[in-house]
């Protein structure tokens, strides 16, 4: 079958436009309008595709955020139904045109292709009926970068007298532009529509004096500075704004709700949560207003930003009527601060559009244990946030599609969405791409779509792991991926040394924020690489048919199993000497969960008995708690801590995960609702990955082992795991599994063309 389907009839007259002389412009911000009457009883439906990003309107009220994202060769197209008023109504599209590459977005010239139809037949395209005017004077261009990852922050300068500040209410003559036609297949969205719901944010939690610091902190990373001149963004010469200094200060609560200069209102949303900004302003005089964000707080009221600029900044004339703002990026955050630099405000309202998946509340869990179940929910919010056109590894700092982060989050994608749409075409992205530029053959970037075109060869494996179980996620055809596991193990070749283990591999060698990846990086042979590499043949030749490549990984895990067993733990690697490979002392906890995952160590093996005893009863979360056996390097949530979860969920031990995963979420559902990148809070608290904490605790309760929907088969373990009662419903491809418990005794029932299957673990 075809990777995707190209529909060649999303538009039949609307050219690619962009205002002229405009379309290569560093971060430049455009308005399109169009006029259309509609018939009372007529259906209306626009198409549209840009870039970089762009907010759709209808007659004043938002409808629509887009475009999704694409492969390099491609442009998805949405498609947008519209409930027009009878008579006459106005569409606005409000669109920044980055060229910039990042980790999120591609560096595509500017531009904007839209019609409108009304029952099915064109009334307005552009080229013909869309007038366009340049908002560069409303958003400033010469920002900060918001994060190396992602594109520009926010500066605006409104007047609610300006013509040009109302441009979707007013009329205006529009500015010339020119049709551009661009190599890209079209191809449609497929994804489905975001959640664009209202969130309100309720009462100020604190009002404050804000003291600017004497000497603040001056950062000089690359994003902020301009000194990488690979990076596209402004010299700090050229930016006008300086907001990450000028928010560093003491915040003193005091009560007064007075909002002049230098005074804060705080507010605290109660849990980590992802979306456009919305703040409802009064400006009682002219004033400049930082809206400040963060998804942590410091003990003196202070967000944690670092060297990260989440700061939108308003400059409001003052006038009576309110200014109604919303942001134009989405942005993760729990806390929000309105700081008065100058001036004099009311605020009269926050909310937040969220910009997250349609939850159908796909899976049902009532349970009697608080602590699963408040965990179960924010590892859904974590689903939801991270997941609109791809698997994200966070919402907030990056908002990019990480290989091995989606290994773990399309496991969730199956208890909380029910279907695999968007592990389908984030998978599909990479065999669709018909370049990635400058990537020799038969490497993937670690992150897609975008422009951060590194790559990770382990991250690869992950995506053939992936890959794997993807396709008794959900069916599919196999071949589609054929060819590149073969060409990637082909690429490999050139690293094997006589015994058939892999010496360093070229580009970013990583198997997890930890001490075990600075031991990756010391070695000349990385065991946990190998481990992995080992899986991977043992996948592909599974997958294929392949007895050469299953003949091979079972050399390999023995020849890993030789050099690095030390009798008790795994050794992480070896390093050449001039002579011979001389094995490290260290050792990690990372590289024994890789062990275990990727079946190096059998235990059914009598001569693996302490090291089972070491896995099971020494390491994991608790020993870092108690800082016992510090000469074992601890491991992290990303991703050492994740692949212990799935290796006690694969060896039944169910009782056992299900304590851990408390023991390590709980902290984190209870202060953010969300699940993080970290077990402490130096890192994204809102992370894609760590939402297969829904996936680990549905089928640590019922002892599901594996909903395989190619073959319409579910696995169950035959014994049933010793729980507190609950109820659990999942969705299925076709019809809904059903499992209930009263604590001793499990009852089983599904709907749909499923066999059930029993199995003694």
């Amino acid at each position: 079958m075809p990777i995707t389907e190209v529909n060649k009839s999303m538009f039949d007259n609307a050219q690619q436009i962009f205002i002229k002389n405009c379309r290569n412009i560093v971060n430049f911000q455009a308005g399109f309008k169009c006029r259309f009457h509609a018939l009372a009883g007529s259906e209306y439906e626009l198409h549209i595709t840009g870039a970089t990003l762009y907010s759709i309107y209808l007659n004043g009220s938002f409808i629509f955020y887009g475009p999704a994202r694409a492969p390099h060769g491609y442009l998805r197209v949405d498609t947008v139904k519209l409930y027009p008023t009878e008579g006459e109504n106005t569409l606005c599209v409000n669109l920044a045109g980055y060229n910039c590459p990042s980790f999120a977005t591609m560096a595509h010239p500017s531009f904007l292709q839209a019609e409108i139809f009304e029952n099915g037949t064109s009334i307005r395209h552009t080229g013909r009926d869309f007038s366009a005017i340049s908002l560069n004077k409303l958003r400033e261009p010469k920002t900060y970068r918001y994060s190396y990852q992602r594109a520009f922050t926010e500066v605006w300068y409104l007047d609610n007298s300006s013509a040009l500040t109302d441009w979707m209410e007013t009329d205006f003559e529009s500015e010339p532009v020119c049709a551009h036609v661009y190599d890209e297949v079209l191809i449609p969205r497929i994804f489905e529509h975001p959640d664009f719901c209202i969130a309100d944010f309720g009462s100020a939690a604190a009002y404050g004096a804000f003291e600017p610091a004497a000497k603040p902190v001056v950062y000089d990373s690359a994003h902020l500075t301009g000194r990488d001149t690979s990076m596209v963004c402004y010299p700090t010469s050229e930016i006008r704004h300086h907001v990450l200094t000028d928010v560093q200060g003491k915040y003193t609560p005091d009560g007064s709700r007075n909002l002049t200069d230098n005074r804060y209102a705080l507010f605290d949303f109660g849990r980590v949560n992802t979306g456009f900004i919305r703040v409802n302003i009064t400006a009682l005089k002219d004033s400049e207003v930082y809206v400040i964000f963060s998804e942590d707080i410091t003990k003196d009221a202070g967000l944690k930003l670092g060297d990260l600029p989440s700061i939108i900044t308003y400059e409001l004339k003052a006038g009576d009527r309110p200014y109604d703002l919303e942001a134009f990026e989405a942005y993760s955050l729990r806390y929000m601060t309105v700081l008065v630099k100058h001036g004099q405000i009311q605020i009269n309202g926050v909310e937040l559009r969220e910009y997250s998946y349609p939850l159908s509340h796909n899976t049902s869990l009532e349970i009697r244990d608080e602590k699963l179940l408040r965990i179960f929910d924010a590892a859904r919010e974590t689903f939801r946030q991270n997941t609109i056109d791809c698997f994200m590894d966070c919402p907030g700092r990056e908002r990019g599609g990480w290989l091995c982060d989606s290994y773990f989050t399309g496991q969730a994608e199956q208890i909380f969405a029910g279907h695999g749409t968007v592990e389908e075409q984030f998978l599909k992205n990479f065999m669709l791409a018909k370049e990635f530029p400058g990537l020799p053959a038969g490497l993937l970037p670690d992150n897609y779509p975008g422009e951060n075109l590194q790559v990770i060869p382990q991250w690869i494996m992950w995506y053939i792991l992936e890959v794997d179980a993807y396709l008794r996620r959900r069916r599919d055809d196999k071949e589609i991926f054929r060819e590149y596991c073969y060409v990637f193990l082909e690429y490999l070749e050139q690293f094997r040394r006589e015994d058939g283990l892999l010496k360093k591999l070229d580009g970013w060698n990583f198997i997890e924020w930890s001490l075990a990846n600075q031991y990756v990086e010391m070695a000349d042979v990385s065991y946990p690489t190998n481990m992995l590499y080992a899986l991977v043949l043992e996948t592909v030749g599974n997958l294929y048919e392949d007895e050469r490549l299953l003949h091979s990984a079972k050399l390999m895990k023995k020849q890993i199993a030789l050099c690095s067993f030390t009798g008790t733990l795994f050794c992480d690697g070896a390093r050449w000497n001039g002579t011979e490979y001389i094995n490290m002392e260290e050792i990690s906890e990372a590289c024994q969960f890789y062990a275990v995952f990727c079946g190096i160590a059998d235990e059914q093996d009598k001569g693996y008995a302490r090291f089972y005893e070491y896995f099971y009863n020494i390491l994991g979360y608790r020993r870092k708690l108690k800082q016992e056996y510090p000469e074992i390097a601890y491991s992290n949530l990303f991703i050492g801590m994740t692949i212990r979860f799935e290796c006690l969920l694969k060896s039944g031990r169910y009782e056992q995960l299900l304590e851990e995963v408390k023991e390590y979420y709980w902290h984190m559902a209870d202060e953010t609702g969300t699940l993080w990148e970290h077990d402490s809070k130096s890192a994204s608290l809102n992370h894609g990955l760590s939402s297969a904490a829904g996936a680990f605790i549905i089928k640590g309760i019922t002892g599901i082992i594996e909903i395989d929907e190619a073959a319409q088969v579910i696995t169950f373990d035959e014994r049933t795991p010793k729980t507190a009662g609950y109820k659990v419903s999942i969705g299925l491809e076709q019809g809904c599994l059903y499992v209930d418990s009263d604590g001793m005794n499990r009852s089983v029932k599904v709907d749909g063309p499923y066999l059930l299957q029993y199995v003694n673990k």
